[in-house]
């Protein structure tokens, strides 16, 4: 069937503007929150998702969540804006939340709260939706269950790679299964270190912040330019620019600069919505 299986932690976020810089035994102001998006859906398996349904197709994120409040809003999250969630598996714990604080210098302090944090197995149900999909994407997820996602993947799918700098999520052994395997890799300039031997046909799509985007094959190489958008908040930007990407070869695209130009198109929608919300 044409539908993603995208999988990865689900999470929930609390997002805030600084004035000032977080410091030990000092209380730093907020400036901005949204009370419209507070709090909101969040992880990576979510904002790939996002974008391609946004776009018409069918994505299944294959996550964990907790039985409580969090994960009674991330489920209903997904589903208002098309999401189906038959593969997000429900724990009898805690669900996994962050608090986001944008500092005045530009950084963003992470407080991460993982919920039930190893305790990921893959139910039967991710696995049979898995194995039908046509386009599989790993990202930042619990690692003991990444092999058997990779084993579980029908070998004609399609299979990305969103590579994050997280060693404990890919280890070693897993970032060379993946660079092998990965028909296309999302990674940032500093992540580049992480991708071992890859495929020939293999597509690497490198973003490079306010300079743009690289998409690069074996035999060619390109660079897109990028809008600036007055946006402190950037939170899930790189994953709805592989949702954006992804939903273009979906829908048919070819060539990878082309599925490019898509993916910053979903990331431009995003980023502008939170600027006329005042996320400056």
């Amino acid at each position: 069937m044409n539908a993603l299986a995208v999988t990865g932690y689900a999470g929930v976020d609390y997002v805030v503007g600084l004035v000032g810089q977080i410091a030990g035994d000092h209380t730093t102001l907020i400036d901005y929150r949204d009370p419209d998006d507070w709090p909101r859906v969040g992880g990576c398996p979510a904002y790939v998702a996002m974008a391609v349904a946004q776009h018409g197709h069918r994505a299944y994120p294959v996550s964990w969540t907790g039985s409580d409040d969090h994960g009674d809003f991330y489920l209903a999250g997904l589903t208002a804006v098309g999401v189906d969630t038959k593969a997000v598996s429900r724990l009898d714990r805690k669900s996994p939340m962050s608090i986001l604080g944008y500092q005045a210098d530009g950084t963003c302090a992470c407080l991460f709260d993982p919920g039930f944090g190893g305790e990921e197995v893959l139910t039967d149900t991710q696995r049979a939706l898995i194995s039908a999909a046509s386009h599989v994407c790993v990202t930042v997820g619990p690692p003991q269950v990444t092999a058997d996602i990779l084993s579980a993947r029908n070998e004609k799918a399609r299979l990305y790679w969103i590579c994050k700098n997280d060693l404990h999520c890919f280890t070693p052994p897993i970032r060379k299964r993946l660079s092998a395997e990965a028909d296309v890799i999302f990674l940032s300039s500093s992540e580049r270190g992480l991708v071992g031997n890859t495929r020939d046909t293999a597509v690497i799509v490198e973003t490079l912040g306010s300079e743009g985007v690289r998409v690069a094959t074996a035999d060619s190489a390109g660079q897109l330019p990028v809008e600036r958008i007055a946006v402190r908040d950037t939170t899930g930007a790189g994953d709805t620019f592989a949702g954006g990407f992804i939903a273009a070869e979906m829908a048919g695209t070819a060539s990878p600069l082309d599925a490019a130009r898509a993916g910053i198109a979903s990331v431009s929608a995003m980023l502008t919505k939170r600027s006329a919300r005042g996320e400056t």
